[in-house]
């Protein structure tokens, strides 16, 4: 038996009236949930039951949990990327934060773990970071970011330079230091 107008009008209100945001996914369901119907009501069914037991079928816990869902399986990577570039940043930090502590305190491993937070810092954290911002942001806020990420990059790179004794390890402190401070602090307050 096939849907009459009022039917797929009661489908299309019922789901306009639902808190998905996504246009695509309310005519998608739309179209799902008329087969549906259509389908239990070639068994005999009533419209009223059909439409019930298709909603239950489709959409058990409600309409936002399919919409989280759809999100969920449509920006994988970029939920995985963000998760890695926080994981890097977390462990890289903590390496050189306790670093930092050791080489006060003169203990013999502080010097590696400098290089390894530091360097990681530099090498993977700032690139990753670098890939997974977000790109609605407005120019000024892009701006500020980049500035940002150029200051960090070079503290961490003139902190291994200077765990290493290499000359130019003082300038690169200062010019990353100097973007931080005339550059990135004055865009942030």
């Amino acid at each position: 038996m096939n849907l009459t107008d009022e039917n797929v009008s009661l489908i299309q209100s019922l789901l306009e009236e639902s808190p998905i945001t996504r246009v695509e996914m309310k005519d998608n369901l739309i179209d799902h949930l008329c087969c549906a119907v259509e389908n239990k009501m070639k068994t005999g069914i009533a419209f009223e039951k059909a439409l019930a037991s298709a909603l239950i079928e489709l959409v058990p816990n409600g309409f936002k949990e399919i919409e989280f869902e759809t999100f969920i399986l449509l920006n994988t990577k970029q939920i995985t990327m963000k998760k890695l570039t926080y994981l890097t940043g977390l462990i890289f930090s903590l390496f050189a934060s306790v670093g930092v502590l050791l080489k006060v305190l003169r203990y013999p491993p502080a010097n590696e773990l400098l290089i390894l937070g530091f360097g990681g810092l530099a090498i993977c954290f700032v690139p990753l970071l670098w890939v997974v911002r977000k790109p609605e942001k407005t120019p000024f806020e892009r701006k500020r970011d980049n500035v940002a990420l150029i200051s960090l990059a070079l503290l961490s790179i003139g902190s291994v330079l200077k765990t290493f004794h290499v000359v130019t390890a003082n300038e690169t402190l200062i010019i990353g230091t100097t973007v931080f401070v005339f550059g990135f602090l004055p865009m942030t307050f």
